[in-house]
């Protein structure tokens, strides 16, 4: 791995570790309605300019700005889906599947973006995050605070995956235009 390839790691990782960080805070915030639930809630909105940051970098326009835009979407849905399921309200439903409907939005975009992604290595990470993410609020509703700690370094490992198959596909994409 060269220096390049190295800060690229770097900064996907820190985006998707600290993204789910705040995610996972959030959570445990909601649940108990801590103060700290809207200080987490804007940690969380606003990841959407590191993540701008990080994309633009590689795609100024067009689907840089739409992989963006989905991305910060799709943590408004998050809070949305979270506080549907922490408030048993019945709109969580179609609130998870809008939620994971961006989610494969998402995947769809990566993969027009960069040919050494494929669709069904994205769908199936974004889908397994969030079924992770899911488990963890209903659980946490349900007051099992145990699921939370089992499956929170889940998560983070999934996070560290998804970064690593993120940044391998940047850096290819990075060797073949770099004359």
């Amino acid at each position: 791995m060269n220096q390049d390839e190295l800060a690229i790691y770097l900064a996907v990782t820190n985006f998707a570790t600290e993204n789910l960080f705040w995610q996972l805070v959030y959570l445990n915030n909601a649940i108990f309605q801590t103060p700290l639930k809207i200080e987490a809630k804007e940690k969380l909105l606003g990841m959407k300019k590191m993540c701008g940051t990080i994309i633009s970098s590689f795609y100024p326009s067009g689907e840089g700005g739409e992989l963006v835009e989905a991305m910060a979407k799709n943590n408004r849905l998050f809070v949305a889906y979270a506080d549907s399921v922490m408030q048993g309200s019945g709109h969580s439903g179609i609130l998870k599947r809008q939620w994971r409907e961006n989610g494969q939005q998402i995947a769809r975009l990566l993969c027009r973006m960069n040919p050494y992604w494929r669709t069904a290595e994205w769908t199936a990470m974004i889908n397994h995050e969030a079924d992770l993410l899911d488990k963890i609020a209903t659980s946490l509703h349900a007051r099992n605070y145990t699921v939370f700690v089992d499956i929170a370094p889940i998560c983070r490992r999934l996070a560290i995956d998804m970064s690593n198959y993120m940044s391998s596909g940047l850096a290819k994409q990075l060797r073949c235009t770099t004359p």
